[in-house]
């Protein structure tokens, strides 16, 4: 059973039972619903792995309402929304991807190959968080877990596709960073000027797709869409 427990004076943290991708699911669809539905006095919900941090206005609303407006989404955040696919193209290695040769050698695969898996199969988008627009995504078939990097980056250039334990991001502005750079992509992943902001969203795909250097001017600062077929 669910769980929702006061968190301070204004928010709640909801915590779904179940296998990890169960409780990734409902946390998610609750998400969503909120969005959709909110409840007087809702002000925002976070929804990551396993959690849904809830807030809202004290002036307007408590603890206890607010978790009943909860308990009764919960029983309608059941509807998966509709999956897309988004192709990234990535030039790795190089100045591009300064530690694919590392993570090879962790991996005890070769730069190639950790550019195969990298690409073989779409990444299931997990949540969009920090910094600006950042896909996370998760491959179950990283064979071992990658480890960040011993000294942090104090700048990762924008576009950097990065790797740690069984999960790839990409950095969609120039920021630090401890996780290994295994490319670059040059599209352009976020619009401020969008209500959106990013065009992804939790549960959509990211198929990686590897192009050569030459190509990069000629992709340069074009938007990330959806597949056609998505």
């Amino acid at each position: 059973m669910t769980t929702i427990v006061p968190y301070g004076d204004a928010a709640l943290l909801v915590e779904p039972t179940g296998s990890d991708d169960e409780r990734w699911s409902t946390a998610q669809a609750l998400g969503r619903v909120l969005v959709a539905e909110p409840p007087p006095g809702f002000v925002d919900v976070v929804a990551s792995f396993r959690h849904a941090f809830v807030t809202f206005d004290p002036v307007r609303t408590d603890h206890d309402t607010m978790a009943e407006a909860v308990r009764t989404r919960l029983a309608r955040a059941t509807t998966p929304r509709r999956r897309r696919t988004f192709t990234i193209p990535v030039v790795y290695g190089g100045d591009h991807g300064p530690d694919l040769d590392d993570v090879a050698a962790i991996l005890d695969v070769t730069p190639q190959q950790v550019v195969d898996l990298h690409t073989r199969e779409p990444w299931l988008l997990r949540f969009v968080a920090s910094p600006v627009a950042a896909p996370f995504v998760e491959l179950a078939d990283v064979p071992a877990p990658v480890p960040r990097v011993p000294s942090p980056r104090v700048r990762i250039p924008p576009g950097s596709v990065a790797m740690s334990g069984r999960q790839s991001m990409i950095y969609p502005v120039g920021s630090p960073g401890g996780w290994r750079l295994v490319g670059r992509t040059p599209l352009q992943l976020f619009d401020l000027t969008d209500p959106d902001v990013v065009p992804y969203r939790a549960g959509d795909l990211l198929r990686f797709r590897a192009v050569d250097a030459e190509a990069w001017d000629d992709l340069l600062g074009q938007p990330a869409t959806p597949d056609a077929d998505a």
